[in-house]
């Protein structure tokens, strides 16, 4: 697994002048844009950049090169996950730091603890975004996946018109405020439930596309 890991990272180092540039369109927003855009921003294009080596593997038969080296379809998804669990860590971090750091030279008066929940929120929403996009990126490759995605969030935007039509706006509030009511505890541990169950899902699905790709 450990050359696999090089062999992605060397892949994204080929890529210098756009990561540099992310980077530093990425500080930039974190010192202009006020909120937390920069929370969601610079993670998901993390996530992104580490999605997109699964495309280098398919050029020129890459699979199935891949699969002469001593390693199975198990490993190359469970590294997949891995590295995309990673970079998406590190660029959340990242910005954290350009977060507080925007923070710190606006406002005075921070109060840490406030704004811990708010940052960590972010998490389980890129996961849940990551245990998605993977087995769809496996299966139907670069080009497809994005349709395939457009169609998916086209279809989730359609039936959150049609619920909210059905039920009614009033309902939906007084079932937020019913959900704000309740215990933070409560709402981290279901989402931290939701989302390992969602990547768990998401790992069979990835490791049995894998294994049904003629390589």
């Amino acid at each position: 697994m450990a050359g696999l890991f090089e062999k992605d990272i060397r892949l994204l180092l080929r890529r210098k002048q756009t990561l540099v540039l992310f980077l530093a369109l990425a500080v930039v927003i974190g010192f202009t844009q006020e909120g937390t855009f920069i929370l969601g921003y610079l993670p998901f294009l993390g996530m992104m950049l580490t999605i997109s080596t699964i495309s280098y593997d398919e050029i020129d038969n890459g699979y199935t090169f891949l699969m002469t080296l001593p390693i199975d379809t198990k490993t190359y998804v469970k590294e997949k996950y891995l590295l995309c669990l990673s970079g998406t860590f590190i660029s959340w971090i990242f910005a954290v730091v350009l977060y507080f750091a925007s923070k710190f030279l606006r406002e005075t008066n921070i109060v840490i603890a406030n704004e811990v929940p708010i940052i960590v929120s972010f998490l389980p929403v890129l996961l849940l975004a990551m245990a998605i996009m993977i087995p769809i990126q496996l299966k139907f490759g670069a080009e497809k996946s994005r349709i395939v995605l457009l169609i998916i969030f086209g279809i989730t935007a359609i039936l959150s018109f049609l619920f909210e039509k059905v039920i009614g706006a009033e309902r939906i509030n007084s079932m937020i405020i019913k959900l704000d009511n309740l215990n933070g505890t409560v709402i981290g541990v279901s989402a931290t439930l939701f989302v390992i169950l969602a990547a768990i899902i998401s790992y069979v699905i990835s490791c049995k596309v894998m294994q049904n790709k003629e390589l």
